[in-house]
This record gives C-alpha cells, sequence and structure tokens, in this order.
C-alpha cells in the first residue's frame, strides 16, 4: 500500500508515533474479520492517545497497557516492514478499547454492530491469552462470550 511519495502507508504507521503497532478496524479489515473497508490507519501505543492526518491518510493511535503491548508480527518487505497485530490481538485490542458498549449484548453487538465475520479460524485460546495480559474482569468476559459465538457460528 504505497501511498504519495512512494511511502508505504503501513510502513509510515509505525514511524509516525511509536512504538506502535497497525490493529484494531484497519487490521480486522485487513485480515477479513469485517466486511467494510477501513480508511484510517487505526494503530494501538503505549504513548497517549493521538491522531496525525498527513498526506499519505488519517493515523489514529490509540493508548493500551505496555504490559498488553504485545501479539504484533513483522510483515511487508524490507525497507519498509511493519509491525501489525496478529488477528487475534486485534479481536482482542477492539474488544478492550470498546468495552464501554458491551452491556450483556455481546453478540448482538459482534453479528449487527461491528458486524464481525469469517471468525471461524480464530484460535480461542490465543483470544483468552492476549484477554488476559490487560487484566480487566469484564474483557475477560467479552472474550468468553466471542468464543461461545464463534463456537455457536461453527454449528449453525
Amino acid at each position: 500500500m504505497t501511498g504519495k511519495a512512494g511511502i508505504d502507508k503501513n510502513y509510515a504507521a509505525n514511524v509516525i508515533y511509536g512504538p506502535s503497532y497497525l490493529s484494531l478496524e484497519y487490521a480486522l479489515s485487513f485480515y477479513g474479520l469485517v466486511p467494510e473497508r477501513v480508511t484510517d490507519i487505526t494503530c494501538v501505543t503505549t504513548l497517549k492517545t493521538a491522531v496525525f492526518d498527513n498526506p499519505l491518510g488519517r493515523y489514529v493511535y490509540q493508548h493500551i497497557k505496555p504490559e498488553a503491548f504485545r501479539g504484533f508480527i513483522s510483515m511487508g518487505e524490507f525497507p519498509s516492514r511493519f509491525f501489525m497485530a496478529g488477528p487475534e490481538k486485534a479481536v482482542v485490542d477492539f474488544l478492550y478499547l470498546n468495552l464501554g458498549k458491551f452491556k450483556g449484548n455481546t453478540v448482538e453487538l459482534l453479528k449487527e454492530s461491528y458486524r464481525f465475520q469469517n471468525v471461524e479460524d480464530l484460535d480461542q485460546a490465543k483470544l483468552s491469552a492476549w484477554g488476559k495480559l490487560f487484566k480487566v474482569k469484564k474483557l475477560t468476559g467479552v472474550i468468553r462470550d466471542f468464543c461461545r459465538w464463534i463456537d455457536e457460528e461453527q454449528h449453525d
């Protein structure tokens, strides 16, 4: 994904504000876990939340705890290598940063509002392990509901 001036937009995400890695809606779209095309380049960082607009696009950085800053992989070709959350970590980062919207309506939100799809290949053990890094009881419950929903989707 090369933008203006031949700069890879994904590589730029890690350079503009870091430490950071691509995650959230951008990674969910990349992995085909949501149907929408995402225009903002969304990342997580241990720094404070920030937004940067430049000729390559809008870069949105959300803060997460340093102890949860893992679960990303190196992608792309040298010299434009970049870091992106693995699919399970992108899901967990997204759920964590949207916890306030979950009020006993997890499956409805996952299917109708967030329109998660292609979830059958997600590793449920990884989802749980990444979730535990945040040390938030509500997140653990939402991930448990998410995993139950995956199981139900596979048996429908």
